[in-house]
């Protein structure tokens, strides 16, 4: 009995939280280091380069870009500028930071890996196989292989000193197949159009943004719910 109340008990909160951002129209909220943060403003603006939505409180603002407006998922922290973040906070900020943080291309532990770029040849499936190459050293990968070819690589050690756009070779086999680092731990993330409806905009995002002492600031489980475009 005390397990199906706990878990009616967790349907209800995120049914609460779901109806707590429809009933705020436009909304713009997420988790800012794990703390609840909510917009008191949101708009978008649309143009040939693409949608950014702004959203501000009193001494904070977030601004979401994306390179093209059409649903579907743009992920941050890559060598494409067209999609990127930022994190402003003044002094006067209830936030622990205060500044500019973003998703600008930095080295460091590899984040998201593209899928395989080539398969290559001669590989067996491995717990923790060795990478070479790119801007930093001590990637490891899980590899799932079919008939010698990779078909699959897991982060397992995502090592140091890379940068987004990195070409790794997998060692092992004919040492020919190759991936891509998108992003690094300092910075990543993605944005998530999910739908526009007469010029509102509803979708999701998450991401991790730095500044320029390496700082780091988090947003998770967010959200905008209809957010117009601007006058």
């Amino acid at each position: 009995m005390r397990k199906i109340l706990s878990m009616l008990a967790i349907a209800a909160f995120f049914s609460s939280c779901e109806q707590d951002i429809q009933t705020n129209t436009p909304g713009f909220q997420a988790k800012l280091n794990d703390v609840q943060w909510r917009a008191n403003e949101a708009r978008v603006a649309v143009d040939a380069n693409g949608m950014t939505i702004t959203a501000y409180t009193s001494y904070e603002t977030v601004v979401l870009k994306t390179n093209a407006t059409a649903p579907g998922t743009y992920l941050l922290g890559t060598q494409d500028a067209g999609n990127f973040a930022t994190y402003t906070s003044a002094a006067n900020s209830l936030s622990s930071f205060v500044g500019i943080f973003d998703t600008r291309v930095v080295s460091g532990p590899a984040y998201k890996l593209s899928n395989v770029l080539t398969a290559g040849t001669g590989y067996t499936s491995a717990a923790a196989a060795h990478t070479s190459g790119g801007s930093g050293s001590g990637l490891r990968l899980a590899l799932t292989t079919l008939s010698g070819a990779v078909t699959k690589a897991t982060v397992v050690s995502r090592g140091l000193g890379y940068v987004a756009g990195d070409v790794i070779t997998i060692l092992g086999g004919n040492n020919n197949a190759t991936l891509r680092i998108e992003n690094v731990q300092q910075s990543n993330g993605e944005i998530t159009i999910e739908d526009i409806s007469g010029g509102l905009f509803t979708g999701t995002f998450k991401l991790n943004a730095t500044n320029d002492d390496g700082e780091v600031v988090t947003f998770s489980e967010g959200h905008f719910y209809k957010v117009p475009l601007g006058q």
